[in-house]
């Protein structure tokens, strides 16, 4: 159909007296071929009880309208596992992916992610126009992607149970700990603490995102060198371990069926009214929100072992396989997609945009944009970046186990200090 249509064109020309290489000089999208590129995304497109998947449609959306000869199609990808093989192995495809903030070190190690340092240069787009600076996310100096929003953790409580044990959210780990006493007896998990593996890219991911990437590095503290090793102390990983181990025991706040909990469990908690708090992503609290939270849904800074801590922030971001045969028509995408414009509509489905001036929109100025320019607020405030190990979702199976088995099989902080080092530096060796 295509091939007939430009034939049909030729003879028009033709009939006009006009050359067709003079048509094309002055109509050169007459015979412009389309572009296909394939966009990985852990949202998927039909889901429409995912806010974030119907914004992520009116950026597409949006994109298709502004550049027709460049066609997006989407590789849903929930996990990234996907994505993951397909860098590792060199395939050249999917042409952009977004890939989790702690995850950009493992992808970059493959040699398959495109450098942008050089094309966001010559393109202009201004280093002081994100939340956090772009430097945040280098790895090893050099820039593989850009972030699309900036998550820190957040408290999620149900005010209704809090309401009725006489608590108020807590500030800090010692008033998490104190809080158990005043739940008493119940079937509800007064402070879920998650330890298993469902629902991430991997191992312990909740465990990891939500306490340990900041308890360990402290404030200001390293997580990993750029190559790979721990830099946290061992004192902050024994203090951070008791701290956890006692909202399990001592506190009596966080319950043993916990221990096996996920993402999606602690969603469901929340959702459900199961859990009364928990620490959690804010890029799902419009979901819980929706999904049966509703106005007895809240949330509060994100306890420390100050209430002034600073908690460690990650982003989505996104970037471009190496090996793409399309990288101008990937990288017009990729423009697009961090424009302010277009985190005008991501911003509808509850994220916290990375650009500064997309908080110029009046969704901004509306009650529901509220909550996320507060917690852009906070990402300004109290967070701070850190850096990551290349193989994340080894060290988080690791840390996930040891934490299991610490707790259910009443172990030290120490010898999960030990596990950890054992286990986590044989991995990196051999990884290298």
């Amino acid at each position: 159909m295509q091939a007939t249509s430009k034939r049909q064109l030729i003879k028009a020309v033709a009939a006009l007296g006009i050359s067709t290489a003079t048509f094309a000089f002055l109509v050169p999208q007459a015979f412009a071929q389309s572009k296909e590129i394939i966009y990985q995304t852990f949202l998927d497109p039909n889901n429409s009880k995912d806010p974030r998947s119907a914004a992520q449609t009116k950026m597409v959306d949006a994109f298709q309208a502004k550049y027709p000869d460049i066609k997006v199609k989407f590789l849903v990808d929930p996990t990234g596992q996907t994505a993951s093989r397909a860098i590792k192995s060199g395939s050249q495809t999917p042409d952009v992916i977004r890939v989790v903030g702690f995850a950009v070190s493992e992808f970059a190690a493959t040699g398959n992610l495109l450098e942008l340092d050089d094309l966001v240069k010559k393109d202009g787009i201004p280093d002081e126009d994100w939340l956090l600076p772009l430097s945040g996310t280098k790895v090893a100096g050099k820039l593989y992607a850009l972030p699309q929003d900036f998550r820190i953790p957040i408290l999620f409580y149900r005010k209704s149970l809090l309401e009725k044990a006489g608590v108020k959210p807590p500030t800090t780990w010692d008033e998490v700990c104190a809080t158990g006493a005043k739940f008493g007896e119940s079937d509800t998990i007064p402070f879920a603490v998650p330890l298993g593996a469902t629902g991430g890219l991997g191992g312990a991911q909740s465990l990891g995102e939500f306490f340990l990437s900041t308890m360990l590095p402290g404030n200001g503290g390293e997580y990993f060198t750029t190559d790979g090793k721990i830099a946290f102390s061992k004192e902050s990983f024994i203090k951070a371990a008791q701290t956890i181990k006692d909202f399990y025991t001592k506190c009596k706040v966080t319950p043993l069926r916990s221990a096996q909990m996920g993402f999606n469990e602690v969603h469901d908690a929340i959702r459900s009214g199961s859990a009364a708090m928990a620490v959690f992503g804010l890029y799902r609290y419009k979901t819980v929100k929706q999904q049966g939270g509703g106005d007895d849904l809240a949330w509060a800074p994100a306890p420390g072992y100050t209430a002034n801590d600073k908690q460690t922030v990650y982003s989505y971001n996104i970037a471009i396989n190496k090996k793409t045969a399309n990288q101008d028509a990937a990288w017009t995408f990729v423009k697009f997609m961090v424009s302010p414009e277009a985190q005008a509509f991501a911003a509808e489905g509850g994220e916290v945009v990375s650009r500064k001036s997309a908080y110029t929109a009046p969704y901004f100025q509306s009650d529901a944009g509220k909550d996320q320019k507060q917690w852009a607020d906070l990402v300004a405030e109290r967070g701070q970046t850190v850096a990551y190990t290349p193989i994340l979702s080894t060290y988080h199976t690791i840390l996930g186990e040891a934490f299991q088995r610490m707790i259910l099989k009443d172990g030290s902080p120490a010898d999960a200090y030990d596990e950890l080092i054992e286990r986590y530096g044989a991995a990196l060796a051999k990884a290298q």
